[in-house]
């Protein structure tokens, strides 16, 4: 005999849990070995007949009629059975029989005589027989209801209300699981014949596992009602295609637990206590099935399933309600939002209408929009209502969804941003979530970027759901973001270099691959920006000349620097001539005004740009700019100059200072002439800086950005003609030395470089030419004249031949050497006459004397040389 169920099944269970589980796996192999065999010979002949006509199943059967045939020739030699015996002969083959019976492809005709028999077999080994051999004719029973007939539903319904619902509780238990999903299908069609006798019976269920001593708590609930509730969470969880029946048994059946549970306290105390009993069947031990169970339905395939549970959450389990603020854990509160929020990629109205209901709370009763202050009021509860009970959760959802895709294919990357975008759809929960996941919206896309395992289409279609995310944004929120980066990559505080350089790195990543060139932002924002940067780096000198602590080397701070310099030139160039209106020459208020703001302190300037972007996150509608368009001119003017000229002679020699150039540069070709400039200072430093001696030789870099600064303070008008010409002698004697001949390098460069310098002097100055003149007419005193005249004529025959080589089609030189609103520069080709002739007569001097190296020089120049037919 098999051992006693209820002890085997009690027993596999924690007590603390009071759950029952699944039979124990030495019983369920007990269940196919038979029972000790009987000695009553009448016992032997009636269980050899059973496994005879078993043994037909293997070889008689080919049609469906072969099927009944079998089973009416079972069922009349189990009739035959000794009325003294009430088994089963081979109970495990006649179990196996009948489910194999059962099977969907046959017809309803042999799935009802499969029932009589079913119907015989509980009948004869009676309720304690069922119980005990219940796993083992349940599983080939359960998934009738999914496939049968009309014709087969009632006598399946009435086989389990027979024989099934009077079994021992303890046997019920561990299958009950089972039963529940065996029964959901009958509960998908609402208008079947069937469906009320269904509902019927998940309820007769639900009573005849209930424990004895369970309180009534009325709606057909009592408390000892935890366990199939667990059960029915489980089945709805684990099988989607049972999940319609399970949601209509939802909507009639789940208890309420949307009122909290303490809100009773001015009211009667034991309705307090019933709504605390009621709300603990469906998250007793913990709600964590409770959670799953919904976050399943919201995830469905099937819409309807999905508008149905989000009813349910609106109705039964709304975001404030003490279940779910109190007595959920966070993780599963946040696995709900997050798939509640899901829904949003169906582009549902009915869908997002629901979740809107679920996250702000209960619509007004008025239908019609209330401009006035009541409504106001409502609309003001509402975001405060979801900023309490959702914003947390919801939040901390996006991120680690957008963190868990790390490692997905594009479309599952792109998923977070589509639901960021739909639920800026509604500006009571996207004012408050965007702020907080914007950051890492856009790391997780640059992050996406540097993956080798993902092709650049891949890349470009996250790009593009992100880019929808990112123009839903408000410029100033994006900019008060940038502002932030800025301020964790050079401001106070423990972030290492290579944090404070990824912080930097994603301000270039947005400026580089998302539209940041909107009016409002390239002509309000960029330049407050790019302002901010200016206060913050000097902020940052400020700090280390007083010598606070830091967690930087100053080699680190400078690497930084230099990073920053590039995003202001990423930024600067963004910003069109518009963004800076010419000062109006009347206004002398506005004047002193302006004066007064380049005297204010670094720091007092850095605090209002601050308050700006912080506090009213560059909202234009609720807060002015900290400055006007003349004001942010001129100081970006006043920083961009003080940022050249402050530099030390040992930093200027050390580092590039082509980004500071590049920065005055833009500045001046974006401003009025009428602005402030401080053309003498700008001036001062460039004639200290070509003036170097030879003891302290210019790095090219440096010389090219000050050829550069040069050109443009000319082309700018703050700088004359005359100005240009006094710093024209030491810009030639510094390229005549790139140009020789042991240090190739930058020969291309330096032609260009002098080429610029003489578009910028015009054709008709001469002053390039002289300069070059000078140097090979004059060698310095110190120097061997004859092999100074030598290495000039070498030297020339450089200069000569770039010249000549230099093609209208090159002329615009090098990215960023003249801004594109200049005239292109002239071609060496076209024009080489008028740089190169007065030195070309004195070089060709040299061969007067054929006795000195330079004439072998000049000689074989001659032999060499392009641009002459021979």
């Amino acid at each position: 005999m098999a051992p006693d169920p209820a002890s085997s099944a009690v027993g596999g269970s924690p007590e603390s849990s009071g759950r029952d589980s699944p039979v124990p796996r030495q019983w369920r192999n007990q269940l196919g070995a038979e029972e000790s065999p009987v000695k009553d010979k009448t016992h032997r002949r009636y269980a050899l007949a059973v496994e005879k006509t078993l043994a037909l199943f293997e070889t008689a059967l080919e049609e469906w009629a072969d099927y009944i045939a079998f089973l009416n020739k079972l069922l009349k030699t189990l009739q035959a059975r000794p009325t003294s015996f009430h088994t089963i002969p081979a109970k495990a083959l006649v179990a196996k029989r009948l489910s194999q019976c059962l099977n969907p492809a046959l017809p309803s005709g042999v799935h009802q005589k499969t029932l009589e028999l079913y119907q015989y077999i509980f009948t004869t080994i009676g309720n304690d027989g069922l119980s005990r051999d219940l796993p083992l004719y349940l599983p080939g029973l359960a998934p009738t209801l999914s496939f049968a007939s009309l014709s087969v539903r009632s006598p399946y319904l009435h086989l389990l209300e027979t024989h099934f619902l009077g079994l021992d509780p303890r046997s019920l238990r561990p299958a009950m699981k089972s039963i529940v999903l065996a029964l959901l299908p009958g509960l998908e069609d609402e208008t079947s014949e069937d469906f009320t006798r269904t509902l019927n019976l998940v309820a007769g269920f639900k009573q005849a596992i209930r424990p004895p001593e369970s309180e009534d708590l009325g709606s057909s609930h009592a408390s000892g009602d935890d366990f199939f509730w667990q059960c029915f969470f489980l089945a709805s969880i684990t099988s989607h295609s049972r999940r319609s029946g399970a949601l209509a048994y939802l909507v009639r059946h789940l208890p309420a637990v949307g009122k909290n549970a303490h809100a009773a306290a001015e009211g009667d105390a034991a309705q307090e206590i019933a709504a605390e009993k009621l709300h603990a069947i469906v998250t007793s031990p913990e709600p964590g099935l409770l959670v799953r169970c919904f976050a399943s339905g919201l995830a469905d395939e099937q819409l309807l399933i999905q508008r149905g549970f989000l009813d349910l959450l609106v109705s039964h389990l709304p975001l404030n309600s003490y279940v779910l603020q109190t007595r959920v854990k966070a993780a599963d509160l946040e696995l709900l939002v997050k798939a509640a929020v899901g829904v949003v990629t169906r582009r549902d109205m009915s869908l997002n209408r629901r979740l809107w209901a679920w996250l702000l709370g209960p619509e007004p009763a008025s239908q019609e929009f209330d401009y006035s202050e009541q409504g106001q009021a409502h609309l003001s509860s509402r975001t405060t209502y979801f900023e309490k009970n959702g914003l947390q959760p919801l939040t901390k959802a996006l991120l680690d969804m957008i963190r868990g895709t790390s490692h997905g294919n594009s479309a599952e990357r792109a998923r977070p941003y589509r639901i960021c975008l739909s639920l800026m759809d509604r500006w009571e929960i996207g004012g408050l979530v965007v702020p907080r996941i914007f950051l890492p919206v856009i790391d997780s896309v640059r992050q996406f970027q540097t993956q080798a395992s993902f092709s650049k289409a891949d890349f470009a279609e996250v790009l593009r759901s992100a880019s929808v995310f990112f123009d839903g944004i408000e410029s100033g929120l994006i900019y008060s973001e940038i502002v932030g980066l800025l301020t964790q990559a050079i401001g106070p505080g423990s972030l290492g270099v290579e944090g404070r350089r990824d912080k930097l790195a994603l301000i270039s990543f947005i400026i580089a691959h998302f539209n940041v060139r909107e009016e409002e932002m390239v002509t309000i924002h960029a330049p407050m920006t790019c302002l901010a940067a200016f206060f913050m780096l000097q902020d940052c000198k400020d700090r280390q000349d007083r010598q606070d602590k830091s967690t930087l080397t100053p080699v680190e701070l400078r690497n930084l620097e230099e990073h920053v310099l590039g995003v202001i030139v990423s930024l600067l160039e963004l910003v069109p001539d518009r963004a800076f209106p010419p000062r109006s020459g009347v206004n002398d208020d506005d004047q002193r005004v302006a004066a007064g703001s380049l005297k204010v302190s670094n720091l007092e300037l850095l605090n209002k740009i601050r308050t700006f972007y912080v506090r009213e996150q560059g909202n234009l509608d609720s807060s002015a700019p900290p400055f006007s368009a003349v004001h942010s001119g001129e100081l970006l003017l006043e920083r961009a100059v003080n940022y050249i000229c402050d530099e030390s002679e040992e930093a200027t020699a050390a580092h590039d200072i082509s980004a500071r150039v590049r920065i005055l540069g833009l500045a001046l070709s974006k401003t009025p002439l009428s602005y402030h400039f401080a053309a003498e200072q700008i001036l001062a430093y460039l004639k200290v800086r070509v003036n170097v001696t030879k003891d302290a030789p210019m790095r090219f870099s440096q010389f090219a950005a000050l050829v550069q600064l040069s050109i443009q303070l000319h082309a700018a008008n703050r700088i004359d003609a005359a100005q240009l010409s006094e710093l024209t002698v030491p810009l030639v004697h510094h390229a005549w030395a790139f140009l020789s001949p042991s240090e190739p390098k930058y020969h291309v460069e330096t032609v260009r470089c002098l080429w610029h310098l003489q578009t910028t002097l015009t054709t008709s100055s001469r002053d390039v030419e002289a300069a070059i003149s000078a140097l090979i007419a004059q060698p310095p005193a110190d120097a061997n004249r004859s092999l100074s005249s030598a290495n000039n004529g070498r030297t020339f025959g450089v200069l000569w031949s770039h010249t000549l080589q230099d093609a209208s089609s090159e002329r615009r030189g090098s990215k960023g050497q003249l801004d594109a609103r200049y005239a292109p520069r002239l071609s060496g080709m076209d024009h080489y006459q008028v740089m190169l002739t007065q030195p070309a007569f004195l070089i060709l001097d040299e061969l007067l004397d054929d006795r000195t190296p330079s004439y072998m020089v000049v000689k074989a120049w001659l032999n060499s040389m392009i641009g002459i037919d021979r």
